[in-house]
């Protein structure tokens, strides 16, 4: 690879591995993926519109669609990289929350579309690019490395106690974080705070109870942490696009599970 590229990307639901000799960033939009990183030590998290993360060339990355998605990848032949002073970028595989202006350049690509002739090496937006993504990622690479969140563990946690979970200042105190770092670092690997991760959970395990068994909707929201009937079908139809109700019929007339 001679060139940059940078674009609008889409990634399917099905499960793909990938290796290549060149840096890549990828940025979420909308939707989400989800990716595990194998560089030092493998690592998970998940893209979405608050956060980005950057692949250096070598590592293994294994990825996914969750749903429709949209990102914007940046593609950066390590020579590049050198020639414009942005290596440091690069130096290790990383989740990151985005800032203002790395959020502003991602709405122009989105703005731009896919239309126009691929940026070149020389070409302004990328070296724009670059250098946001190098004042962004290597100040704070080496405190990332030092403190990983164990994403799965805290999925078990909130998982195990949907109606009672822990709070988020447990959550930081059993990560060995202060509450900030621990929502600076939770945003960063799954793009989404930590009480709307709990939120998509809750409606996850009511989807799954709403096909799978004959419970009332008011004792599937006591039992996912809903207060009431009510509160958890206006979350679930701004979720899902429709009520509890419509989703059970639907699901149980075509006899699938959610």
């Amino acid at each position: 690879m001679s060139t940059p590229i940078l674009e609008l990307r889409e990634y399917r639901p099905t499960e793909s591995t990938e290796t290549h000799d060149f840096h890549q960033v990828v940025i979420g939009l909308s939707g989400h993926m989800s990716m595990a990183l194998e560089g030092n030590a493998t690592h998970y998290g998940r893209v979405g519109a608050r956060n980005g993360v950057v692949i250096p060339a070598g590592v293994r990355h294994d990825y996914r669609g969750d749903g429709p998605n949209r990102q914007v990848v940046l593609d950066v032949p390590p020579r590049l990289a050198v020639t414009t002073g942005s290596q440091r970028a690069f130096a290790h595989e990383a989740f990151f929350a985005l800032d203002a202006n790395l959020l502003a350049l991602a709405r122009r690509v989105s703005a731009r579309g896919n239309g126009e002739r691929p940026p070149g090496a020389d070409d302004p937006v990328v070296r724009e690019w670059l250098g946001a993504l190098t004042a962004r990622l290597a100040p704070t690479r080496p405190a990332q490395r030092r403190v990983r969140l164990d994403l799965a563990r805290i999925d078990a946690r909130l998982r195990a106690a949907l109606a009672t979970p822990p709070d988020t200042t447990t959550l930081a105190r059993e990560a060995g974080m202060s509450v900030r770092h621990f929502h600076d670092a939770f945003v960063a690997i799954t793009g989404e705070t930590a009480h709307r991760h709990l939120m998509r959970l809750r409606l996850a395990r009511a989807a799954m109870l709403l096909s799978a068994s004959d419970a009332t909707l008011a004792d599937i929201a006591l039992d996912v942490g809903f207060n009431d009937q009510s509160a958890l079908t206006h979350a679930f139809r701004q979720h899902y696009g429709q009520t509890p109700a419509a989703w059970r019929r639907e699901r149980h007339a075509c006899g699938t599970p959610g």
